[in-house]
């Protein structure tokens, strides 16, 4: 029985470590065929959708084949994620998301369809963003402390939000206050910051970029950053933390990530050329010119970072209060 066993596990063997190197092969060639995708939850034009753009025109650049963006929109960009996640690991199916895809959305819906931590593989991080709270320009108060005195004087306000990111921001915002706000759901940023100049809310938390341009319009008054240190983009403007809410930080990212499983030699592929692409001055300049501040990861610190990331928003969901969907 012995002697038939033995060459029976050679030959598996050999097998096993023939189909290894084949596979190798395969990945050192990559990408070998044109059309790698990058799925995307956001529509044709978001920010979102622009940034995963240019970094698949900088990929078929340096890899000389074509990266086409697919727009996979709805629920969050949850339907974009769990595409990809479904996909073969082959390298050829990429995911370009905010951090709510890695960090928050799995914490905030009772179905979500995939673990961040064990499903996608982060490649790289790419830029990183605050949220602002803005007050119509109007408005008399001009520091967090002056907008708590007028919510408490009138016995709580309300806030707009159109994103969950956001939603935390303004939920932490009333638990560290205490002023009792109400939340105002809308369908985009645009809505929200329409009403606040209408004075039909007390205030919003919008992200950096969209806060900037409509302050510098004179359409309404930032009052504080959410990120721990000032933005690079707005260093004027105070942290929560500065403005008397010690401890406070809500901040997203955008990062590509690949299905679980894709092969190293890929994955080490992608992390050198995404590596070289955001260190490039033009791709400095072209995300801080759209109001985001660049973000880079090395792969060594990557895992780490979101299993941090997911931790921050474990205790923001708790101490926000915020209600699983």
């Amino acid at each position: 029985m012995r002697r038939l066993i033995r060459p029976i596990f050679r030959t598996l063997v050999v097998a096993t470590l023939a189909f290894g190197l084949m596979q190798n092969a395969r990945a050192q060639d990559y990408p070998s065929r044109t059309n790698v995708s990058i799925v995307t939850g956001l529509a044709a034009g978001s920010i979102t959708d622009v940034i995963a753009r240019y970094l698949a025109n900088k990929l078929g650049q340096l890899s000389g084949q074509t990266f086409v963006v697919i727009n996979k929109v709805g629920a969050n960009a949850i339907i974009a994620g769990n595409e990809v996640v479904k996909a073969k690991p082959d390298g050829y199916t990429l995911l370009f998301a905010a951090s709510s895809n890695y960090a928050s959305n799995h914490l905030m819906y009772k179905d979500h369809p995939y673990n961040p931590r064990t499903d996608l593989l982060l490649l790289s991080t790419v830029t990183q963003f605050g949220f602002i709270l803005l007050v119509n320009k109007d408005n008399p108060v001009n520091s967090i402390a002056e907008l708590i005195e007028q919510l408490k004087k009138k016995g709580g306000g309300m806030y707009g939000t159109s994103s969950t990111n956001m939603l935390a921001a303004a939920e932490m915002f009333k638990a560290a206050t205490g002023t009792g706000t109400q939340q105002v759901l809308y369908k985009s940023t645009a809505d929200s910051v329409r009403d606040l100049m209408s004075n039909q809310v007390d205030f919003v938390l919008v992200d950096a970029a969209y806060a900037l341009a409509q302050a510098k319009l004179g359409h309404v008054k930032p009052l504080a950053v959410t990120q721990a240190k000032r933005s690079v983009l707005a260093p004027d403007i105070p942290t929560m933390s500065e403005a008397g809410l010690p401890g406070y930080e809500v901040n997203g990212w955008m990062a590509l990530a690949a299905p679980a499983h894709t092969p190293q030699p890929i994955v080490d592929r992608l992390q050198e050329w995404m590596q070289k692409i955001v260190a490039m001055p033009e791709t400095q300049s072209f995300i801080l010119n759209l109001g985001f501040e660049p973000f880079y990861t090395p792969p060594s610190q990557l895992n780490a970072f979101r299993d941090d990331q997911i931790e921050k928003w474990k205790k923001l969901v708790e101490i926000s209060k915020i209600q699983v969907q």
